[in-house]
Formats: structure tokens, sequence, C-alpha cells
């Protein structure tokens, strides 16, 4: 891992609603730092650019007084990993320095983006957050970021960007990109006064040599999928690629979460593209909208509006594990896209929030870590109890001993008072079966040894 130290410039922005200055002691503030990534076409046909954005309250950092005032930094580390591979490690400094202590705004966030390269793949990333100037003071934030090849053969839209303010003029800067600064807002949180802009790249306008207009279209979704807002500005191609930027006003808006879907249509209004992601809007003078909490929606999740069929089925297969049975046997009856987004937008809704990212994480995981013969490592024995029950509190190897095939006993310490699970390689090269568990539904043989006997 390659470490640095950045002076970075700091852009003290409020990405949320800002309180009134006040005197504080910034060290009794909670150290946070708030992460988000948006993925664009790499520099090679095989990867992505993933610019991570983060956000790290002024009021969580100990100030100590110099010669320039009062200083602070944030000391901030950058993980990808796949499996158990570090693929990427980087390190660096985000300094603050106010000429008192009065200046600290909890409100105010010192924010900025850090760009990389990622290879096709699924990888975990993880951005860790220190307190400088105050030992144990931390956060972190791990995100699972899936790498797919931007496709070639029809037009395509990044991920979207939400920035707190989207300028030409600029020529450099960290937050500098095809000659605009885009300035994030970082988990995407929009005062009432707010506008709220946002930053798409599309890609492949050429493909079929049509050389029609096109229209972008962005819409605005509350919780429930009704639309609120939506306008569709012409589009001509220019070029291959091209940059999507607009703003919209949030002040109409109640308190709660939204979605902004962003439509690349065709001359006859067919969706070449799709991206969407949420955002939220805080506004006491509205307040919220007690519907949006209980009522079911019809409209496909963000996450869904891109996929195709087979991209659909395939979750399907690795979400089997948190599906009632004749919530498989519905899925099977069904035809079209559609419908199949509608069934997984539905299905994740009646889970807890966060229910589906943490799922797909543990799947993301497996699938790299226990693949064998073939096989997803989701349909492995050990990839199945870590999406099921999570990564284990403490893991016992034993690949190399004498007179016994490779084994591992796995042990989860808050599952109903302690318990394990055990995996033998029964054939040589083979994978880790399952062949024990003190959990009162898993297999149960307090004879396993005999299956770890001489090879």
């Amino acid at each position: 891992m390659k470490t640095r130290i950045l002076t970075v410039t700091a852009v003290l922005l409020l990405c949320a609603v800002s309180h009134a200055a006040a005197q504080i002691r910034a060290s009794r503030e909670p150290f946070r730092i708030t992460t988000d990534i948006s993925r664009f076409r790499g520099a090679d046909d095989s990867s992505l650019t993933v610019e991570i954005h983060y956000a790290i309250a002024q009021g969580g950092l100990t100030y100590r007084p110099d010669s320039a005032g009062w200083s602070a930094a944030a000391d901030v580390t950058v993980l990808a990993r796949t499996g158990d591979s570090l693929a990427f490690g980087d390190r660096w400094l985000v300094p603050h320095v106010v000429q008192d202590t009065t200046h600290v705004n909890a409100g105010i966030n010192l924010v900025g983006v850090y760009p990389l390269q990622l290879p096709e793949g699924d990888f975990m990333v993880t951005l860790i957050g220190r307190d400088r100037n105050g030992p144990g003071r931390a956060d972190s934030v791990t995100m699972r970021v899936p790498i797919a090849p931007t496709p070639t053969d029809k037009p395509t839209l990044s991920d979207i960007e939400f920035a707190t303010s989207i300028r030409q003029g600029a020529t450099s800067g960290p937050f500098f990109k095809n000659t605009l600064e885009v300035i994030p807002c970082v988990g995407g949180l929009f005062g009432e006064e707010q506008k709220a802009f946002y930053y798409v790249e599309a890609y492949g306008l050429q493909v079929g040599g049509s050389t029609a207009d096109l229209t972008v279209r962005a819409a605005v979704y509350d919780a429930v999928g009704k639309e609120l807002l939506s306008r569709e500005r012409p589009k001509k191609r220019m070029g291959e690629s091209a940059v999507l930027v607009d703003q919209f006003a949030v002040s109409a808006l109640r308190s709660g979460t939204y979605t902004l879907v962003v439509s690349l249509l065709d001359t006859g209004t067919t969706s070449l593209a799709r991206s969407g992601r949420k955002f939220f809007v805080y506004n006491p003078a509205l307040g919220i909208d007690s519907t949006l909490l209980t009522s079911a929606s019809s409209m496909p999740l963000p996450v869904y509006a891109s996929m195709e069929e087979s991209e659909l089925d395939r979750e399907f297969r690795w979400s089997q594990y948190d599906l009632a049975g004749a919530e498989k046997d519905q899925y099977g009856q069904l035809k079209g896209v559609d419908a199949k987004r509608k069934f997984l937008s539905d299905l994740w809704r009646r889970r807890p929030a966060g229910a589906r990212d943490m799922y797909m994480a543990r799947v993301a995981q497996a699938n790299l870590t226990y693949a064998s013969l073939g096989r997803e490592g989701y349909r492995t024995d050990r990839g199945r109890v870590m999406i099921v029950y999570g990564t284990p509190d403490d893991y016992e190897r034993h690949p190399n001993e004498q007179d016994t095939r490779p084994y591992e006993i796995w042990s989860y310490h808050s599952l109903q008072g302690g318990v394990i699970f055990v995996f033998v390689q029964r054939n040589q090269g083979g994978d880790y079966e399952l062949v024990h568990s003190t959990h009162r539904d898993e297999l149960h043989d307090d004879n396993w040894m005999r299956f770890a006997g001489q090879n």
C-alpha cells in the first residue's frame, strides 16, 4: 500500500442544513465521515473511474493552537479489497485551520474527492477517517463497488453524482472535470433553500450510426413511486459521449427520501439508458408526509432500472437464501423484465431498510472468496453460511495438518448464545463441505471428525 501526505485545500460547504455558529468544543462532537461513490468510464474498456466523495464534519475534529491559529486534520485511508486480497491502498491528510474555535461549525463539512481506477470485478472499498489530534477518534465506511466494463454496443449512462454547485470557468482543482467544477453533495442531503445539482456522463451516443436528436428526461419520485417533478431537454449527438448537467429546486419537497431518475430517450420516446439515485430533503417548513412511511411503491428501485432480464434472474438466484417458498414460486411464473423489476423491488421493500445492500455485499464477498471448481461462491456451503449469518467472529483453519483433511471451524458468538460451523474438504482439491453445526437449524453431527480423517 502506498502512503502519501497531501495538503488538500478543503472546500467548506453545507450539504445539509446549517446551524447557527456557536461556541463549541470540537473534541466533544463525534468524529464523522460520510462517503459515497460515483462510477464513470475508465481509461480503458476493462476499468472504471471510481470517484470516492467524502465529507468530514469540522466540528468533530480536535483543534490545537499553533502559529496559524487553531489547526486540525483528518487522517484518511482508502482500501479496496477483492476477497482477501488488497487491490489498492492510499492515505492522505485533510487539514483545517481557523483563527479561533468559535469559527468551527458543527453543520459545516470538509469535502473532498478521491478518484481511482479499478478493473473489472467486485470490490469492497473502505474509507477510514481518524482525528489526527484526537487519538482513538475515528469513523469508517465500507461500500460494495461492483465494476463491469462499459458496454460498447448501446448507449449507457454513468452513475449520477449529486452536487451543491456546478459551474464553468474553472481550469483546475480537486473538483474539476470536463471543463466544469463539480462540488459533490456527499450523501445527497439537501436543505429547503438549496438547489440540487446533478452530473451524469453519457457514452455510446453514436452506436449504430444514428444522428437523430436525443431527449434527456429527469424525473423525481417520492418514496411511493409517485412522480413529483420532471423535465425534458433535447440533446444533439455531437460526439460519442456527452456530459449531462442540470439542477432543480427542492423547496416544494417535504422532508423525506426521493429518487432522481435520468433517462436518455430516442425520438420515439423509447428509453435507451437510465440511471437512478436516491437523495434526501430536510424541509422543516413543510414537515414529513407520513404516507411515505407506510405506502408500498409500484416503482422499481433505481438499482433495477437499467438491469437486463438476465441480470435480474441472476440477482434472484443470489437472493435464494432470503426467500420464502411462495416467493420462489411466484418469480418462476413472471414474464418480462418489468414484472421482474417490480418483484425484486417489492421483495426488498418488505425487508428492513438496508437489507438488500447488506445481503448483496455478503454475496459479493462469497463469490470472490469461496468460488470452487466452476461454482459461484454463493452456491458453496461456506458461501451460504456467510451470506445467511454474516462474517464469523472467529476462524479456526487447519489446512495442512498431518493425517487429516483440511477443515475449518467458524464461530459466531452472538448467535443462539454461541454456535460453530465445521467445514471439511472431503475430496482432495474439492470444496469445503458443511459437516456439523451447533446451530439449531443446521446439520448436526457430533462425530464430524470422521470426515476429517486420514487422506
